[in-house]
């Protein structure tokens, strides 16, 4: 089967945006060609996520789009989706094999076995995850690598499948980490995005007095020449030494994304979520006082059951007083299997629609808000290997402001000054300055 072409497709999240590069690796050794998805090619691989409804949907569409690419394709489907759903799964036609997240590592081995007469299922205990033998040197192209180092979850938030799909938390050893690290920076990249499906919860399996500041030590320790960005948090885990380690990082960006879902107490406490709307002000003021120029995004969950007008507006007005950058936002999708989908005092969709539709219009602002502070500041710009439709060059600053920057392409890949101009749709026209010293952005 040598010089068979394989196609990925991956949805979801940024743990299984590296998972399939991990897949690519062990395709490439295993002699087989990774190819553009939709293809053509003569298999292949579609990483699915469950996380709402509407990615269950959007995972049974990539599934029917890869078939109709080739009728006589292998077609495998792995990822949440598969592990969590795998008889709808089976039930698509022309599925070959529905492989769950603890099989993953033996996929090549399921394509070299060829199409199947019926579909097949190898799923694993999913108290087990993705195994940590998946492992990827690079990702994300060149500038950019996604480093998983943490895998599953414990909590169990009322709303959530996620821990049914991906097992326990279990943490990558911190000597392992190091050694990704190495790796990844021979090998020439620029940024490295820490990466988990429940990153906070790093080191809590390793012993006592480590956590996943004991991986930021580590970065700082090491002075590596590149820079590094923390994906997600809950705001618990926002502590005072891991606040005291980015106000003063010359390495770790000041940038932080938190899942706050909620800005009321009462719709808090429903979704079994460990902290309050006051701890949620507290932390971000604190980042804001403490972080120069940092960006702090946030998730949030319009209409969760029992959410009537007065708790939307409690998480309303919290995100509209505090200093908060961007909103990540979720119409909320009853799941199957979790205890809020059974809750009584489900929402309509058309208050739904409506909720997210002013946050959406709150996140602009906020947007714009953030990025007007920056205007004649000078930003660290990484510069990406591809430019916008425009023919822009385009970045991201150390807080994650995107600039788009005239140039030539000798400034791909590489980590450029720039003085930010002005505001432009999807963040900021920048000007690439001579020198290379940095910037607060």
């Amino acid at each position: 089967m040598s010089g068979m072409t394989v196609a990925i497709s991956t949805l979801g999240c940024k743990s299984n945006q590296y998972d399939s590069s991990a897949l690519e690796e062990a395709l490439r050794r295993a002699s087989l060609r990774v190819v553009p998805f939709p293809g053509p090619a003569d298999a292949y691989i579609i990483n699915t996520c469950t996380v709402t409804g509407k990615t269950d949907h959007e995972s049974r569409q990539t599934i029917r789009k890869a078939r109709r690419s080739n009728p006589d394709a292998v077609v495998i489907v792995t990822g949440c989706y598969a592990q969590v759903s795998p008889g709808e799964v089976s039930s698509i036609e022309g599925v070959d094999y529905v492989v769950g997240n603890p099989e993953k590592a033996k996929i090549v081995e399921y394509l070299l076995n060829g199409r199947q007469s019926s579909t097949v299922e190898e799923l694993g205990s999913w108290q087990e995850g993705t195994p940590w033998t998946l492992r990827a040197s690079s990702s994300s192209g060149r500038t950019r690598a996604n480093l998983k180092i943490q895998e599953g979850c414990n909590r169990a938030c009322s709303y959530c499948i996620i821990p049914r799909a991906r097992g326990l938390s279990k943490s990558l050893p911190l000597e392992k980490v190091e050694t990704e690290f190495d790796t990844l920076v021979e090998a020439g990249y620029r940024e490295i995005i820490l990466t988990g499906i429940h990153l906070g919860a790093w080191g809590m399996d390793l012993g006592e007095g480590i956590d996943i500041t004991s991986v930021l030590e580590l970065i700082e320790k090491k002075g590596y020449p590149c820079r590094f960005r923390i994906s997600s948090l809950d705001p618990d885990e926002v502590t005072e030494k891991l606040m005291d380690i980015l106000k003063s990082s010359k390495h770790i960006c000041n940038h932080l994304h938190l899942t706050l879902q909620s800005g009321d107490d009462s719709i808090i406490k429903r979704m079994k979520r460990p902290y309050t709307r006051r701890l949620f002000a507290d932390k971000v003021m604190d980042l804001f006082d403490a972080v120069e120029g940092i960006s702090i995004g946030v998730d949030v969950i319009a209409g969760f059951p029992g959410e009537g007008e007065k708790e939307f507006e409690n998480t309303f007005s919290l995100l509209s007083g505090l200093p908060v950058s961007y909103l990540h936002i979720f119409p909320f999708s009853k799941r199957h299997g979790t205890a809020a989908a059974q809750d009584p005092d489900q929402v309509d969709q058309r208050a739904i629609k409506a909720r997210c539709e002013r946050l959406h219009e709150l996140d602009e602002a906020k947007r714009s808000a953030f990025h007007s502070r920056f205007i004649g500041s000078t930003a660290s710009v990484l510069v990406e290997g591809v430019r916008d439709r425009s023919g822009l060059l385009k970045g991201r600053a150390r807080n994650y402001i995107q600039v788009f920057l005239e140039g030539a392409d000798h400034l791909k890949f590489q980590m450029v000054d720039a003085s930010l101009e002005s505001l432009t749709k999807g963040g900021m026209a920048g000007k690439a300055a001579p020198s290379n010293d940095g910037g607060m952005a």
